[in-house]
């Protein structure tokens, strides 16, 4: 009896020894009571007037091995957060963002790659892409270029990026310059990107807003991307030109009838040596360039005027002459002998110039009209051509045939 009296005695005075009055401290080595896991701060049991404090509601530290603990010896249960600047609660990390959790899986989700987030964030929302021309995608899980930019965005340095040309317009996620489409619907980029220039059969400089500033060609017209003036419109028709008002297609000078849109010209020469003002719609616009020389039957062609001889000029001097005074020729005569006196019984003589003369056997003055000024001489007389008075006489080569066959009449009619 005496023996367990010891022995509880032993235990009372062990178990006085090591016992700490604050509720949330240990005795650790030499007996010294230090804060428990989940606590910080000095025991009252070592200085009067401490205490161990709870750690933060998600937060947990070890078990202090010396006294004066502070509170940033308490650390986050979820790995992923950190406690806030007043240390009282815990949030997530920089570059994360959600809830932390107290337990299990994190509640703090890293920002995508490329974009970063201040501590503290609960929203994806609030993760920032590191390249100032980017912004997350529509399913937040990325980084591209924001809209009017076109490219790759990068996570650190110069932006990868680009902004469209100016006049252009591009969606959010462009990754080529070629995203980059003109403010002006009838514009397009031209052949390096750089700025917007009016699409092909338009003309003029592209806005920027508003209306456009690129007009479409005349109808019956083409021009090539990047035109700025009606002028640069050209007529589909190759025998035709724009009129005086730029407003329709016509057919070029020296040209006549209608322009057309595709295929074969509406267009048709004038015939060889004729010409004809722009806008011609008829060959009966054509005149021939040759003032003495007209239209033959057929219209194909040019040809000297009734009383005139030759071969129509294009230019310069006319080449048809005007046939000798007093004589007329058909249209299309291209020599003198073309040219005949009016009066039957004339004909040009060798004179320089030459004139209407009575033929040879005739004599008198021709007449323009009417009965004939040339009389021929009597039967059995000459007279050369160019006789103006009767100087008709007996031919004497006449005369020579004439007497044998009188001869040889009478010796048959002595015979019988």
């Amino acid at each position: 009896m005496k023996t367990q009296s010891l022995i509880f005695i032993s235990l009372v005075v062990i178990a006085t020894v090591n016992a700490c009055t604050d509720a949330n401290a240990s005795a650790g080595t030499g007996g010294t009571c230090f804060c428990n896991a989940g606590y910080y701060g000095t025991s009252t049991d070592v200085t009067s007037g401490g205490s161990c404090q709870k750690c933060p509601t998600g937060t947990t530290s070890a078990a202090a091995t010396a006294s004066g603990t502070t509170i940033s010896s308490c650390s986050c249960i979820d790995t992923n957060a950190v406690l806030n600047s007043g240390n009282t609660a815990c949030q997530c990390k920089a570059n994360y963002y959600g809830t932390p959790t107290n337990s299990g899986a994190s509640g703090c989700s890293a920002c995508p790659t490329g974009s970063s987030s201040s501590a503290g964030s609960t929203a994806v929302s609030s993760c920032a892409c590191n390249d100032t021309n980017a912004a997350l995608n529509s399913g937040n899980n990325a980084c591209q270029c924001k809209a009017n930019f076109y490219g790759t965005p990068t996570s650190s340095g110069a932006s990868g990026c680009s902004a469209c040309p100016t006049g252009t317009a591009s969606t959010a996620g462009s990754t080529a310059v070629t995203s980059c489409n003109c403010n002006d619907t009838n514009a397009v980029l031209n052949s390096g990107n750089t700025a917007c220039q009016c699409k092909a059969n338009f003309y003029g400089t592209p806005t920027n807003s508003g209306a456009s500033g690129c007009t479409g060609c005349p109808t019956g017209t083409a021009s090539t991307a990047g035109s700025t003036a009606v002028a640069s419109c050209t007529c589909n028709d190759t025998n035709a030109s724009l009129n005086s008002a730029n407003t329709a297609c016509q057919c070029k000078a020296n040209f006549y009838g209608t322009p057309t849109n595709s295929g074969a010209s509406g267009c048709t020469a004038c015939p060889t040596g004729a010409s004809s003002t722009a806008g011609s719609t008829a060959s009966s616009a054509c005149s021939c360039t040759d003032t003495n020389s007209a239209f033959n039957s057929g219209n194909t062609a040019c040809q000297c005027k009734a009383n005139f001889y030759g071969t129509p000029t294009t230019s310069g001097a006319s080449g048809c002459t005007a046939c000798p005074t007093g004589t007329t020729a058909a249209a299309g005569s291209t020599a003198m002998a073309s040219c005949a006196c009016p009066d039957a019984n004339a004909a040009l003589n060798t004179a320089t110039p030459p004139v209407c003369a009575c033929k040879a056997n005739f004599y008198g003055t021709p007449t323009t009209s009417g009965a004939s000024g040339c009389t021929a001489c009597p039967s059995g007389q000459v007279a050369p051509a160019g006789s103006t008075t009767n100087v008709c006489k007996a031919s004497s080569t006449s005369s020579s045939y004439i007497l044998p066959i009188v001869s040889l009449l009478f010796s048959l009619v002595m015979l019988i």
